[in-house]
């Protein structure tokens, strides 16, 4: 395509004139409705943006593209395509949202483009649910998805190259045999010893989560996501799906990569010194030069009501290889199932009074 009509048909069929959306099965945008298909150019040159890019206004999204939006139950930003109109939050299925103009915000400058279409992740989430084994049976058996929308989720991804000095006072663990009225012990203790240097450090790639819509723990089971991956952010991958606004700052969150930074420096003194007890470390840690992506992640959100309660789910939006075996991770939250989880604790309890039992006896006949 040209760059005109790159501007036309990014996001009207010039067939049809409906809204086109991108297509994870060819990575194309498509036409829901004639499947016409434009085909979309990835550029795969993701480049490091110096510290300097946050403050210009240059790099903020474009509000003649697209629009935000917040919910008023749950409190998630999104941002969408500006010819989509939402009808429904993704995080919490409430219909209560509005329209905002709070895009003063620092765009996207890379994104890993969803590769898993909506039907391949709700057979993915269906199977996900039948192995929640102490959820109730029907939650279990439940056929259908209630709202299912794939979403970009936001991330601060921070690269450094560090000096640090460092000084402090280390421990070693150590044993000796004592003597004492005839009778020899092995006593442990501690061998304390002063350090100082200096540490040169690479960090490629520290990802810190932008936004508290899905928390850590769920993001680190729909890992990983292959930087193999990464490609230049258009909004054209938005069509037909909407990316959650960040909420944590990117100066809040280089603080957090900084300590993230600083563990692996202490458990490399630790590691250089064989110590493994600290009195104190001091770490003055200098940045010869750092940079930072915003990196959006693409993960399926379903709000699944169950008891006029919602659970949300999340499917990763691509395809991971490990141990030569193509899978979808899916993570999230299931409903507990009173009498499953009852009869676990009185089965454990049983098997722990057996046990002990069984240790009584043995030693009885000893």
């Amino acid at each position: 395509m040209n760059d005109k009509s790159t501007q036309v048909n990014q996001y009207k069929c010039e067939s049809c004139g409906a809204n086109l959306v991108f297509d994870p099965d060819s990575g194309n945008l498509i036409c829901p409705h004639c499947e016409t298909q434009i085909e979309l150019s990835r550029d795969n040159d993701v480049k490091e943006r110096d510290f300097s890019d946050l403050t210009k206004t240059e790099n903020l999204w474009d509000k003649e593209k697209v629009h935000s939006y917040k919910c008023v139950n749950c409190g998630s930003q999104t941002v969408m395509e500006k010819s989509e109109i939402s009808s429904t939050c993704p995080f919490c299925g409430s219909a209560v949202v509005v329209d905002q103009e709070a895009l003063a915000s620092v765009k996207p400058d890379t994104v890993i483009p969803f590769e898993v279409n909506t039907n391949t992740a709700v057979d993915a989430l269906l199977k996900w649910r039948k192995r929640r084994w102490l959820a109730p049976n029907a939650f279990r058996k439940m056929v259908g998805v209630d709202q299912m929308k794939g979403v970009y989720h936001p991330m601060w991804t921070f690269d450094g190259y560090t000096t640090t000095a460092y000084e402090g006072r280390l421990g070693r663990t150590r044993t000796r045999v004592v003597t004492r009225n005839g009778k020899t012990t092995t006593q442990t203790y501690i061998e304390w010893f002063n350090v100082r240097g200096t540490r040169r450090n690479t960090f490629d790639d520290i990802i810190i989560s932008g936004a508290e819509t899905i928390d850590q723990k769920n993001l680190d089971k729909l890992q990983p996501f292959e930087q193999s991956k990464y490609c230049v952010y258009s909004d054209q991958y938005l069509a037909g799906y909407v990316a959650s606004n960040y909420t944590l700052a990117p100066e809040k969150a280089f603080e957090i990569a900084k300590d993230k930074m600083k563990k692996v420096i202490q458990s490399e003194i630790m590691q250089h010194h064989n110590a493994n007890h600290v009195d104190y470390l001091n770490l003055n840690m200098h940045f010869d030069a750092k940079s930072f992506k915003y990196l959006m992640l693409p993960i399926y959100v379903t709000a699944t009501k169950f008891k006029e309660k919602v659970f949300n789910q999340f499917v990763a939006g691509v395809v991971t290889q490990q141990k030569k075996k193509s899978q979808i991770k899916v993570a999230g939250k299931s409903p507990l199932s009173p009498i499953k989880v009852t009869l676990l604790s009185l089965g454990i309890a049983i098997g722990i009074g057996l046990l002990g039992w069984l240790m009584a006896i043995s030693g009885f006949f000893a």
